[in-house]
């Protein structure tokens, strides 16, 4: 599968389109605010290396207040918002730890500030 960040303000997820040749539509888009300015870095969704419980997963940053750290199921589904006092600036990338037993997300803001939510 491959996942898109556009500034069409979508996350876009296709499958299959290496295999694919001319215009390759998305298998889903999810509406998503990537307007982040002109001051901050612009978002990069990312999957989780591995799976939890034979599912797919990735994570991005959102604009939303307070701030918010989203984790997205492969299918498109919101599974879980992560919010908190130490997330205080937009986490514009975003990532899971790749060794851990259970999913650990690594927000880093563009003054390079990261944030762990475990």
């Amino acid at each position: 599968k491959l996942l898109t960040t556009t500034q069409s303000n979508t996350l876009d997820i296709y499958e299959g389109a290496h295999l694919a040749s001319g215009v390759v539509k998305p298998m889903n888009s999810i509406r998503h605010d990537n307007q982040t300015g002109r001051w901050l870095s612009t978002f990069m969704a990312r999957w989780h290396p591995g799976t939890f419980s034979d599912q797919e997963m990735f994570v991005v940053g959102s604009m939303q207040q307070p701030r918010t750290i989203e984790i997205f199921g492969g299918d498109g589904e919101l599974m879980r918002e992560i919010r908190g006092d130490a997330l205080t600036a937009v986490a514009s990338r975003c990532c899971f730890h790749p060794n851990a037993n259970k999913p650990i997300v690594i927000g880093g803001n563009s003054s390079g500030r990261l944030t762990v939510a475990r």
